[in-house]
């Protein structure tokens, strides 16, 4: 007598329902697993950006940078802010904050802001430079090629004068130059046309004379002349 092969259904229910019920605890397991790695991820960042700020303030500015930018402060005749230039070291306080709120603030000015993720977060570059309507005069010192990664320079509403120097066209990593409503004189120096990564150049209400050199043709990044 030949065995029966077909499967009773109650069988076959139990088995689907099996099926079912290891295939809810997969997916529990999986979901449990993704909010394990969701909530590691977190705490992970969390921590990351809490190592990096404590980094960043035990970090010391390039001496270099430091030099050069004591020098134009004597020049100019200006005193950095207590926000930044705590204890003497220019790259603290406020100006390692990224907030363009906290930069542009009327109560901090002279600013800087710096980046300090260069050598394992422990050495800062100084990357801004604003001296706003402070009334100051003078020249732009040649010093300024001591901060090559200076990408925001602003010193606007002043009395500074003399010729724009052809040697800011060697600042290359510059994105903002506004040096309007002061008392530059002369051409606008063809080697601006250098400064690919200019957005903003700012040079209204100065005594510059003479036509806009072709080389600023060369700047395929300015947004507003």
């Amino acid at each position: 007598m030949m065995r029966n092969s077909r499967t009773p259904k109650s069988d076959i229910l139990f088995v689907k329902k099996g099926k079912k019920i290891i295939l809810r605890m997969i997916m529990k397991s999986l979901l449990s697993s993704s909010n394990f790695l969701l909530y590691f991820f977190f705490f992970f960042l969390v921590f990351f950006r809490c190592i990096q700020s404590i980094n960043a303030q035990n970090a010391t500015t390039d001496p270099s940078e430091v030099r050069a930018l004591n020098s134009i402060f004597q020049q100019w005749r200006i005193q950095a802010v207590d926000s930044w230039n705590i204890s003497g070291e220019p790259c603290s306080g406020t100006a390692l904050t990224q907030s363009s709120s906290v930069f542009e603030d009327p109560t901090n000015n002279p600013a800087i802001r710096c980046d300090c993720s260069f050598e394992n977060n422990t050495l800062c570059h100084i990357t801004s430079l604003r001296v706003f309507a402070l009334d100051k005069r003078g020249v732009i010192p040649k010093e300024l090629l001591d901060l090559p990664f200076l990408e925001f320079l602003k010193i606007d509403k002043n009395f500074f004068s003399d010729p724009l120097p052809t040697f800011l066209g060697n600042m290359s990593k510059l994105g903002l130059l506004s040096m309007a409503q002061n008392n530059f004189n002369g051409p606008i120096p063809k080697e601006l046309g250098n400064l690919k990564k200019l957005y903003l150049l700012s040079l209204g209400n100065n005594n510059i004379s003479g036509t806009l050199p072709p080389e600023l043709g060369n700047l395929v990044e300015l947004g507003e002349l």
